[in-house]
């Protein structure tokens, strides 16, 4: 006979009691208001068939885990048991559980057509439409399960697992240990999601395995007798292949071996070791061994660690990020293979909250030598052709700034002669505003203390300080002021100067100035088009100071006129030149705003001055009492094409002194793009800075798909005896579970004992597997 209560389960310490419920399809007959009080239940539509994995579409009922139940008055955690209807047979002490069965212990939620459950065995068995989910997610079908009741041990059969981050495993049959483990016997394993049209398919790549053991203590996933297949064709066999399941996002161990040959350093295979030092840090060792070298015979070296670096490049890298920082360092050491010298490389950036205030931060690189970093392709953070190392502390209020730094530079292109390299201890920076006064004016202070050395060359002191009243005004026809008064007074003093009497000496000066930005914008509004017109001009006046031989320039080199710096009252860089006398600019800028979005903005200007004086070096395009006109037209998004378009024209014949353009168009299904750069020599009184320079970049993107993109490039040297610098082609696959990464480049170099050659990587990523790069180069 049906019963809608269960019995009096045996003691707690023996098995866990049994609290059953009547479903809502049981209750409908008596309370048809609450048929839909159905807890824990996500319905789906589809039908129980199995795709080429044993999961095409998930049983039409998937329960969602259940947390925070109670426990009865006991201390054991009770089965929750909701069916349409439950028997108990008092003879054999067994109760079954028929239509739409859920189950819910600790966590964990089973459900089925039918559930049996023999109090005395305290075995469990569930058939047809079986569904066993995890506290973690993971849910996993079988056609048939037998469990303990306390849902930790049993066996499955035609098993079917989704783990936590949506990939697939199935079996013809598995067993659970401990509820911490499972075995699959004769099991296949996808992070690939069936297709959509064809869910029978053979997934794009899959593992098949005598054997696999999911280790949910040790979050690791087993193999053993494993064949990597990529549509359904086997490419790679293993005895033995793990990796973390999907709840581990880090695991220490061994990565994937990278193979590399370079036409210099010959064949290497580098095998990287990854360790999870906590949760907030990790480490990475990658020893790279040149098999030229390992397979050459020659007499024994008596200096045992330069010979094992000949024939290897040791690198590591650190990583470190906490609440209050974060910090990454990583550094390569290896000798030379015919010399021995040692060689090497290090770089490290980080920053460290001090407090609600001030914060720390650093960044180091260095390197044996000017080659090191293109012979072993090395690639910084920022890949530039100098190194710097910058130790800083910095600190935020309000209504000011305060920094403290120390600078050293290392590179070829920083200066040719190591020795003249600058090493700068300390800058000092400290800026504050003062709170709105009379008519929305403020007071603006900034000081800058600094002190620099090198081995060969001038070495200088400098303390700088300027307090400025500022007034913003906004006349009642709309015009826009922009007045400051200001005084600066500057210090230095100096050693080993070069074109002057002494070598050593100090100086001072002190400068007043006087400065008015205005503009006055119309607006114009239409149907298609908003359009802003504004003419715009500075005047600037103070003392004309003049060249001072006492004071080296170090900060105030390399000046160029451009639309950002002429209408600037001190149009100069740094603090060691300043632009004195009566001089100012005057332009006009128009924007415009399309109803369908995006800008195009255009503006000219030109600067004047009173006087000539040496202030500005050949080249700078201010070297008469007018200045070249610089002008600027930025197209953005508008439709399928961008523009941009910086030029500097000769005052007197228009003549093109520098342009840097550049243009883009088509859709993302394929998009041509253009970058052109023309800049004429740039001198100081003393030496150039750069030569003419000419060039051309050609671009070709193309997203042909949802997974498929490619790239191909093209640089130009166009000055002198230039010519074609490099070339690239690189095409990306990436869907939800593989990706693959090809690229192949042609590079000139002009680094002594570095070829110019051709580059190929490939590199395969099978999603929770890892990835396998390759490269030649």
């Amino acid at each position: 006979p049906s019963t809608m209560a269960a019995p009096q389960p045996r003691p707690a310490a023996m098995q866990p009691a049994i609290r059953a419920e009547a479903s809502p399809a049981g209750r409908a007959q008596r309370t048809p208001s609450r048929v839909t009080e159905r807890p824990a239940i996500l319905m789906r539509g589809e039908d129980a068939s199995g795709d080429a994995v044993g999961l095409k579409h998930p049983p039409r009922i998937i329960p969602r885990a259940m947390r925070g139940l109670k426990t009865s008055g006991d201390g054991a955690e009770p089965v929750h048991m909701v069916a349409d209807q439950v028997v108990y047979d008092r003879e054999f002490n067994v109760v079954t559980a028929k239509g739409r069965v859920e189950m819910m212990h600790d966590g964990r939620t089973i459900s089925a057509d039918t559930v049996s459950y023999n109090m005395k065995q305290d075995v469990m068995g569930a058939s047809g439409n079986v569904v066993l989910t995890e506290p973690s997610g993971e849910v996993t079908h079988a056609d048939y399960f037998e469990l303990t009741g306390d849902f930790k041990n049993g066996v499955a059969r035609d098993i079917r697992t989704i783990l936590a981050d949506n990939s697939r495993m199935a079996a013809q049959s598995a067993q659970r240990v401990g509820g911490d483990r499972t075995d699959f016997d004769r099991a296949v394993y996808t992070a690939c999601e069936p297709c959509r049209d064809d869910p029978g398919r053979t997934p794009l790549w899959q593992v098949k395995a005598e054997r696999v053991t999911h280790n949910q203590a040790e979050a690791q996933v087993e193999y053993r007798d494993a064949w990597l297949e990529f549509k359904g064709v086997p490419v790679a066999y293993t005895p033995y292949l793990s990796h973390p399941d999907p709840t581990i996002k880090r695991q220490s161990g061994l990565l994937a071996p990278v193979f590399g040959m370079n036409s210099t350093l010959g064949a290497s295979i580098a095998t990287p070791y990854f360790q999870v030092v906590s949760e907030h840090e990790d480490f990475t060792l990658t020893p790279r061994f040149m098999l030229d070298q390992i397979t050459k015979v020659n007499t024994p070296d008596k200096d045992v660690p330069s010979s094992v670096l000949k024939r290897m490049q040791l690198s590591g890298q650190h990583r470190w990020r906490g609440t209050h920082g974060e910090a990454i360092s990583q550094g390569s050491i290896t000798a030379d293979k015919n010399t021995g010298d040692i060689r090497g490389h290090l770089e490290a950036k980080g920053r460290v909250e001090l407090d609600r205030t001030w914060r720390a931060g650093w960044q180091v690189q260095h390197q044996s030598d000017l080659n090191y970093r293109s012979l072993y392709r090395v690639r910084t953070e920022e890949d530039r052709p100098w190194l710097m190392t910058r130790p800083y502390v910095e600190g935020f209020s309000r209504r000011g700034y305060a920094m403290v730094e120390a600078m050293s530079f290392q590179g070829k292109r920083v200066i040719e002669d190591s020795s003249k390299s600058p090493v700068v201890l300390p800058h000092m920076v400290h800026h504050t505003v003062s709170s709105p006064g009379w008519a929305g004016s403020y007071w603006s202070t900034d000081s800058d203390l600094l002190a620099y050395t090198r081995d060969v060359g001038a070495q200088a002191q400098r303390l700088s300080s300027k307090v400025a009243w500022n007034l913003p005004l906004i006349s009642p026809d709309g015009q826009v002021y922009a007045i400051s008064t200001s005084l600066r007074g500057d210090g230095y003093h100096a050693d080993h100067l070069t074109g002057t009497r002494k070598t050593s000496g100090s100086a001072g000066r002190a400068i007043p100035e006087v400065a008015v930005n205005w503009r006055y914008p119309f607006t114009r509004l239409g149907r298609s088009l908003t359009q802003v017109v504004e003419p715009v001009a500075m005047v600037a006046l103070s003392p004309n100071t003049g060249m001072d031989s006492r004071i080296p320039n170090e900060d105030s080199v390399g000046f160029e006129l451009d639309e950002a710096n002429v209408m600037r009252p001190n149009r100069l860089p740094g603090l060691d030149r300043v632009e004195g006398g009566a001089r100012g600019a005057y332009g006009l800028r128009w924007t415009a705003y399309p109803t369908r979005g995006g800008a195009i903005i255009a503006q000219a200007a030109q600067g004047w001055r009173q006087r000539k004086s040496s202030t500005f070096g050949a080249g700078s395009g201010f070297t008469d009492t007018f200045s070249d006109y610089v002008g600027r037209v930025d197209i953005t998004p508008v439709g399928n094409f961008t523009l941009r378009d910086r030029v500097r024209l000769d005052k007197d014949t228009l003549e093109v002194r520098r342009n840097e353009a550049g243009f883009s168009i088509g859709p993302p299904p394929l998009a041509f793009n253009v970058d052109y750069g023309m800049m004429s020599p740039n001198n100081t009184s003393n030496s150039t800075i750069y030569p003419k320079r000419q060039y051309i970049n050609y671009g070709l993107n193309s997203a042909h798909s949802q997974h498929w993109r490619s790239t191909l490039s093209l640089q130009q040297d166009l000055a002198g005896n230039g010519g074609t610098v490099s070339w690239t082609a690189n095409t990306m696959y990436s869907d939800e579970c593989f990706a693959l990464i090809g690229a192949f480049n042609r590079y000139h170099s002009d680094v002594t004992g570095l070829l110019s050659g051709y580059h190929l990587s490939l590199t395969v990523v099978l999603k929770s597997l890892g990835e396998a790069p390759f490269g030649v180069f």
